[in-house]
């Protein structure tokens, strides 16, 4: 419980300066303004943490880089972000002027057509409860599904979700070598010899969490969930600016993080009509009859969110930056282009997806609102990134590598329409009548968000990794946009039409959007699916190898995506899973077959080892069974450092 309270308190402290700078960039507004922009309390909170958090560990990662990651240097760091937070706080001194200055358009009483209202119609006075309902019913699952996401039991550590088993292995072995591998300055893990190829800063932070006195998997699974609800929160704000509208707003969250494709008709179909309800509970969601069907649009939230890690930084910063984009374009202030710069500069190490997705929406929004301050905004953005991205793919382009046209992305057998047709659903064609419903937004939020749209296009055209459907990292910026689009439409005509016939028509319009993530959760509620990360003996081994090895050790192993050695062990490897690998653009085929050579005693062993560096050779079940070990072989050649019940560990350096 401790552990727990000292977890929140570190990100919260981190995370004040991120909120102190936001209050102040709007704190003063310059008279020369066109028109006036404040963020609200809301906004300020929802995107200042994740900004102070990214900036903080940032500055952690190269303390860290050169004097190690410890205890001590997590509370110094913390102390200078609770100084900042103070410095940067804009009524810190006495007699000050608390207030900022007001928003010339505001009216005490809002007009129904108030800019922020931009449908013309009047809220609707239950707008504030059906949008604390729904995130409020969000709070609550996630709290209930992060709680059990990973649990210690008598056999081992039991993962609730595929997700979590299949992409958490990668990541725990991120925190694990932070904090047990001293990993700085970082190298991948994964693959000794070389720099990260990919975006690990939301790693950094969870092993400062676990040096401020949390376990591994319970800084993961805190940081995971009080950052889902700040993606929450951060949607809502980027859609009521867009809208002001609280009902629509709270359908977009509905939209992203519940919405999904036709899916669910997979499910009704399987459905034994004899017996409706035991055969609708058994047959929920099975993921490889999803994609057998080419259903390839899945939740966002169970399919990007919650296992790729990155996007708890990746998607309020994307937010902040249209926001303050959107408060560039209507005031004209240059401090916006400026403060958006900055902050999209930050992302190489905390997300590069959302990069891309900027990169691919914010030409269009220059060519939707020209103007010469726009080169303050791209040139501060690229002199902050480029370096980071230059340090982080070791001078190479690392995946993008992979960057190719793939026309119609991952539609065939289907053609292009019928694959989108079937995977949004009704979803597509509301959107479609959406964007052209010129009176649902003001000029300015309707070219704003169609900004976005051109990046749903561009990513059915080109793949930018080497797996394809790592696409859906773009689209989902793309659905956020579009959702907004479609809440607004739902929320326009369930006002303007009151028979029973329509909304009943827009309540099952609404559940055909949903009804994929409905049964997702509800399968995962459950527990249909659980999965055994590692069992109580290969949790022993990592415990054995943290203990009595060198932290800067090099290990080799099996390429299963859960060795213990790499996932909780905190040590380097000489290479993990081929399916992480590959993905992240490299070319492992020499080493995997040197690794081979090396399990077969060949006679280049000695050559591999020395190669690579390798100090310890691991040989358990999986070794055994695919490399077809000649364990008598290692036992009479090399000493064994550790054994367990199923696991040997020989020195062979």
């Amino acid at each position: 419980m401790m552990g727990a309270v000292s977890g929140v308190a570190l990100l919260v402290v981190l995370g004040a300066p991120g909120v102190a700078a936001l209050r102040r960039l709007t704190y003063r507004q310059s008279p020369a303004a066109t028109e006036q922009f404040t963020l609200t309390a809301l906004e300020q909170f929802t995107y200042g943490m994740p900004l102070g958090v990214v900036v903080f560990t940032l500055i952690l990662l190269a303390a860290a880089s050169t004097f190690g990651l410890s205890t001590a240097l997590v509370v110094f760091v913390a102390v200078i972000a609770a100084v900042t937070a103070g410095l940067l706080w804009p009524d810190r001194f006495p007699g000050s002027n608390a207030r900022q200055t007001p928003d010339k358009n505001k009216t005490k009483k809002k007009s129904p057509r108030d800019p922020r209202s931009s449908n013309g119609a009047m809220q609707w006075t239950g707008s504030r409860i059906f949008a604390g309902v729904i995130f409020s019913a969000f709070v609550i699952r996630w709290a209930i599904f992060w709680r059990g996401a990973l649990d210690y039991e008598t056999d081992g550590l039991w993962s609730s979700d595929i997700g979590t088993w299949a992409d958490w292995s990668l990541h725990i072995g991120d925190v694990s070598s932070f904090v047990f591998g001293n990993n700085f300055p970082p190298h991948d893990p994964h693959y000794t010899g070389v720099p990260y190829a990919y975006h690990y800063l939301v790693s950094v932070t969870a092993a400062a969490m676990v040096k401020a006195g949390m376990t591994v998997t319970g800084a993961m699974t805190l940081q995971s969930f009080l950052f889902s609800v700040l993606i929450a929160a951060s949607i809502y704000c980027f859609a009521r600016r867009m809208t002001g509208d609280r009902s629509a707003s709270a359908l977009t969250i509905l939209f992203v993080l519940l919405g999904g494709g036709w899916g669910w008709t997979l499910t009704l179909s399987a459905m034994d009509r004899s017996h409706p309800l035991a055969s609708f509970l058994e047959h929920l969601w099975n993921l490889q009859l999803q994609e057998k069907a080419n259903f390839r649009w899945l939740n966002a939230y169970f399919a990007l969110i919650e296992p790729q890690r990155a996007f708890l930084y990746g998607i309020p910063l994307a937010l902040l930056i249209a926001t303050l984009l959107f408060a560039a374009v209507r005031t004209k202030e240059l401090k916006f282009y400026l403060a958006a710069g900055v902050i999209a500069g930050l992302l190489p190490f905390a997300n590069l997806s959302a990069l891309l997705a900027l990169a691919l929406v914010t030409p269009f929004l220059f060519f939707f609102f020209p103007a010469w301050r726009w080169m303050f905004f791209f040139g501060t953005w690229v002199a902050i990134a480029v370096p980071q991205l230059y340090l982080q793919q070791g001078g190479g382009v690392g995946a993008a590598s992979a960057m190719r046209i793939q026309a119609g992305w991952i539609a065939a057998p289907d053609n292009w329409l019928w694959f989108w047709g079937k995977n949004l659903g009704l979803f597509l064609p509301v959107l479609i009548v959406a964007i052209s419903w010129r009176s649902l937004f003001d000029s300015d939020r309707r070219r704003f968000l169609g900004a976005f749209m051109p990046a749903f296009v561009i990513a059915n055209l080109v793949v930018f990794q080497p797996w394809d459907w790592d696409n859906t990292k773009v689209f989902v910026f793309w659905f956020i946009a579009a959702s907004i689009f479609v809440s607004v439409a739902v929320m326009t005509c369930w006002r303007r039409y009151s028979t029973i016939a329509v909304r009943l028509g827009i309540v099952l319009g609404v559940l055909s959007f949903v009804l994929s993530g409905l049964l997702i959760n509800l399968n995962q509620l459950l527990h249909h699916e659980r999965f055994l990360l590692l069992s109580r003996d290969e949790l022993e081994l990592a415990e054995q190898v943290r203990m009595r090895t060198a932290p800067d050790a090099v290990f080799a192993v099996g390429l299963q995506n859960n060795h213990p050695v790499p996932v909780l062990g905190g040590r380097t490897v000489v290479m993990s899973y081929p399916g992480w690998l590959w993905s992240h653009g490299y070319d492992y085929a020499e080493r995997e077959r040197d690794l081979r050579e090396l399990y077969a005693l060949s006679p280049r062993s000695a050559e591999i080892v020395r190669k690579y560096g390798i100090v310890y050779l691991v040989v358990g079940p999986w070794e055994r069974n695919e490399f077809h070990v000649n364990v008598e072989g290692f036992r009479e050649r090399y000493p064994v450092a550790i054994a367990t019940d199923d696991y040997d560990v020989y020195r062979v350096r």
